[in-house]
This record gives C-alpha cells, sequence and structure tokens, in this order.
C-alpha cells in the first residue's frame, strides 16, 4: 500500500511531483484553486479554456511549470456538481485520480479534495472516504501474470492536504481508520480472487490461522475433528470432494470478558460447480468467489486487529467444495444437521444454507448478543437486486436497522426483503424437517427461511452479498474481481456499537 500522509499548506509552495485540486462544474475554482490563480496570474483561466476544461466529474487537465509554483505538474480534476458530492464520490474521485497518477510518472502527489464540500461530513470523514478510494482503488491482483508492466516511476505517496493544521490529529486518526478498512477489505479481495486450485479450504484455514493475535484465537477443524463434533451437513456437502473440508472458528478478544460477542458466520464454497445437480458451464470459473462470504468474515477480523477493535467478536466459517465425485450427496438425500434437523435435499446446488445450517448453529451455542450471516446464497437476489445492494433479511431489527444505516454510509449498501411467517410453507418437507430450496419463487426469502431455523431467539441478520461480491467489469473503487463486499459495511456498524 503506497504512503498517505496529511498536511496543511498552500498549493503554489508544495513541491511534489504533483498538486492535483478539484475543479467543479462551469470551470469554478474551489479555495485552494482560487488561492493559486492570485500567485500564478492569467495562466489557470487560460489553460480551462483553452482545453475546454468544464468540471466534468472525473476529467482531468494537466498544466506543467506552472509559473510562481514549486511542482513539474498541476492538475485539475473534474468534480462535478459541488451539491451532489458524498463521500462515495469523494471515494470515486480520489480513486480516478490516483489512478490517472500512477500513469503518469508522478512519484509524490498532493491531493487538495478535502475542502469540497459533502454535506452533514465533517474534515476528517471526507479524509477517510479520500484515503480509502486511493487504497482500494490501486487494488491489483496480478501475482499470476508472468509479464507485468513495467513503471519505474510508480506513485509512491499522496498527501492529502487539509484546510488547516488544527484538523491534523484527527484526520490523521481517520487515515489510520481508513488504512484498516482498506487493508481489509483488500485481503478479502485477495482470497475471493485467488484461483479454486489454489485457495482450497485448507488454504483457507491457513489464511485464518495467519491472523492469531495476542487478542485472536483461531481454531481450524479438519475432517477427523469435523467429523467428531458433529457437523454432518458440511460433512454430506464435502463428500463430493477428494478435498478435505475445514470448519474455522475465530475468537477475538478485544472487549469485556463478560460481553457476548457479536457472531459473524461466512459461507465458504471454495468452489462450487453445483455437485449433482451441475451448473451450466458459462461463468462456472466465477464459482471460486462462492467463498466471499468466508472472506468478508476474515477481512472484517483482520481489519478489526489493526483498528484494535475494543470489542468481542466470534467468527465461524464452514468451507468445502461442491463438486460431482461417486460419493456425492445427490438429489432425494436426507441429511441430519448438527442441531439434528433434518433436511430433504432437492437440488445439491442449493449447498451453501446446508453447511451454514452446522456454522449458525455452533454460533448460536455460544450464546451471542447478535448473528450476522454473509453468504453468495441465491442467483435469486442478483434477479432482485443486480450489483447495486446486498440482499438483507433477519429477525433482529436493532441489527437490520444499524446496518441499513451503516450502508448507506459506507456505499456498501443493503436492501431489505420480508420474511414474513408465510414463506416458511415453501421449505416444509413431506419426509423431513425441511427441504432445501422453495422453488423459484421467492428465492433468496425461502433461503433465510432456511437459515432462520439454526439461529434460535437469538437476533440475526443475514446478508446475501450474491450480486455484491464480484465484479467482472469493474467500478471506480474496485477493479475487476472481487470487491470485499460486507467489509467497510461492518467495520462501520461495529463501530458505531461502541
Amino acid at each position: 500500500m503506497i504512503a498517505i500522509d496529511v498536511k496543511a499548506g498552500h498549493a503554489h509552495k508544495q513541491r511534489d511531483d504533483a498538486v492535483v485540486l478539484a475543479l467543479l462544474d462551469g470551470r469554478k475554482l474551489t479555495e485552494s484553486g482560487k488561492a493559486l490563480q492570485q500567485e500564478t496570474g492569467k495562466q489557470i483561466p487560460s489553460f480551462l479554456r483553452k482545453f475546454d476544461h468544464s468540471g466534468d466529474f472525473g476529467v482531468s487537465g494537466t498544466l506543467y511549470d506552472l509559473e510562481g509554483t514549486f511542482t513539474q505538474r498541476v492538475v485539475f480534476f473534474g468534480a462535478g456538481d459541488e451539491k451532489k458530492l458524498t463521500l462515495q464520490k469523494l471515494r470515486q474521485l480520489a480513486s480516478k485520480a490516483a489512478r490517472s497518477l500512477q500513469q503518469s510518472g508522478a512519484r509524490d502527489v498532493s491531493f487538495y479534495f478535502s475542502e469540497l464540500g459533502v454535506r452533514g461530513a465533517t474534515v476528517a470523514e471526507k479524509v477517510q472516504a479520500l484515503a480509502e478510494g486511493v487504497w482500494l482503488g490501486l487494488y491489483t491482483f496480478d501475482k499470476y501474470q508472468t509479464k507485468k508492466k513495467e513503471n519505474n516511476r510508480d506513485l509512491r505517496s499522496i498527501t492529502l492536504m487539509v484546510p488547516s493544521r488544527r484538523d491534523l490529529d484527527e484526520c490523521e486518526a481517520a487515515v489510520a481508520r481508513a488504512k484498516a478498512i482498506a487493508s481489509g477489505t483488500n485481503f478479502a479481495r485477495d482470497l475471493a480472487n485467488e484461483p479454486g486450485n489454489v485457495c482450497t479450504p485448507e488454504f483457507l484455514g491457513d489464511q485464518a490461522a495467519a491472523l492469531v493475535h495476542d487478542k485472536l484465537k483461531v481454531t481450524v477443524m479438519d475432517k477427523a475433528a469435523i467429523e467428531k463434533a458433529g457437523f454432518t451437513a458440511l460433512l454430506a456437502v464435502n463428500q463430493g470432494s477428494a478435498k478435505e473440508p475445514r470448519f474455522i472458528v475465530l475468537d477475538y478478544q478485544g472487549g469485556q470478558q463478560a460481553d457476548a460477542p457479536v457472531a459473524l458466520v461466512g459461507k465458504g464454497l471454495t468452489f462450487d460447480a453445483g455437485g449433482i445437480s451441475i451448473k451450466p458451464a458459462a461463468q462456472m470459473d466465477e464459482m471460486k468467489f462462492d467463498m466471499c462470504g468466508s472472506a468478508a468474515v476474515l477481512g472484517i477480523f483482520k481489519a478489526a486487529i489493526e483498528m484494535n477493535l475494543p470489542i468481542n467478536l466470534l467468527g465461524v466459517i464452514a468451507s468445502t467444495e461442491n463438486l460431482l465425485g461417486a460419493a456425492a450427496y445427490k438429489p432425494g438425500d436426507i441429511v441430519t444437521s448438527y442441531k439434528g434437523v433434518t433436511i430433504e435435499v432437492l437440488n445439491t446446488d442449493a449447498e451453501g444454507r446446508i453447511i451454514l445450517s452446522d456454522a449458525l448453529a455452533y454460533a448460536a451455542e455460544q450464546k451471542p448478543a447478535e448473528i450476522i450471516d454473509f453468504a453468495t446464497l441465491t442467483g435469486a437476489c442478483v434477479i432482485a437486486l443486480g450489483a447495486q445492494a446486498s440482499g438483507l433479511l433477519g429477525t433482529g431489527e436493532d441489527v437490520i436497522k444499524g446496518l441499513e444505516k451503516s450502508g448507506e454510509y459506507t456505499y456498501d449498501r443493503v436492501w431489505r426483503l420480508p420474511l414474513f411467517e408465510e414463506y416458511q410453507e415453501q421449505i416444509k418437507s413431506q419426509i423431513a424437517d425441511i427441504k432445501n430450496t422453495g422453488g423459484r419463487e421467492a428465492g433468496t426469502i425461502t433461503a433465510a427461511c432456511f437459515l432462520s431455523r439454526f439461529v434460535d431467539d437469538i437476533p440475526w441478520a443475514h446478508l446475501d452479498i450474491a450480486g455484491t461480491a464480484w465484479d467482472m467489469k469493474g467500478t471506480d473503487i474496485s477493479p475487476v474481481g472481487a470487491t470485499g463486499a460486507g467489509v467497510r459495511l461492518l467495520i462501520d456498524y461495529l463501530c458505531r456499537k461502541l
């Protein structure tokens, strides 16, 4: 991760390779831009008119060797209509600018973006958003490319300029928060972007174990330990794979010993071919992303450790592959879960909820204050919400409202779906307690109905991240591949509880 710090100072005095200023709609300069213009005469207005640089969002123009400054270049980056600016727009702006400067040969640059007006946001909040945008936007996953682009002048540091020295302490803390959050998010991305032949359940267990810290205990159960513990639903899904499953438990003690933890449960399907109910060939390669729920949980723990959050967390991850094999579980099978609930298997591709049944039941046994699970669970959620929001269902009103608030703030957005009692009828089985699919209608909801049978009366929220966990086109702050969905959302949610 490149270095980011904060400083207060005038643009014309900076000796960085580049000074980056925001330009609003209609060629309107910010306060720093106006001050720079006073020091440099008519060069800036002439440049803006000559190149018709109007301030459209993300459009940039560069002035080299501007008289009256010490910098090699002054970059004007379009910020659009100031009335429409949000913290997410600042993340996008910082990401676009950082990626542009990465290609320019500039090594040390200054951003004058924190002076932009965002309704209701403090300078520190704006600085945190800008830092997140830089670190998230510069993320790459190229470890398997044998021929990498060589740039002898990679971007080395960014200074986020703030209006006053009085803001420095709070803004330095904001950068530290942003670094931990980006580190956790990018860790989740790294895990999910790994190919299925590398990111196996064993690999996932090793990555969890590597997080061990004086406040974090990690237990990774192999197949023998899983059998002994009685996680029979996980074992059923694992039957078709030559790779052993893993059951991972993380215990972070940052709060008071007597405080009940927040339980975070993640689906860890390291590759999902659908089992006997095999998936279509098209885009099956993307099923390496079916462990993004577990990646989010591990990313949250990584960020929590770096932030030294004063809270207790319990992490539970059930991990396996779902493949075809001579011993694979079949449509029509009856599986008895860890909790003792019997499950009629109608579709082996509805396996995520089956392994989560064991993970949720185990988490509920530990008597946490609340349970939040993360799963790339249903294609129905992608159809309903697309890539713009994760599906949110559950029984804990306070948890759900808190996640909605954090989703709006972080732009890691969620959208609540109903969980009416009538939907439970769709998963009733004639020969077992429940069946693992309720049919095509309300697929995301009936999957959540299934999960609800394993959380007892503990406040619970389910996040279906099937549409948000990866993006094969890429966005301003999330290059192609895994997005790390859920990490920023939950860190903000946990921080609001403190």
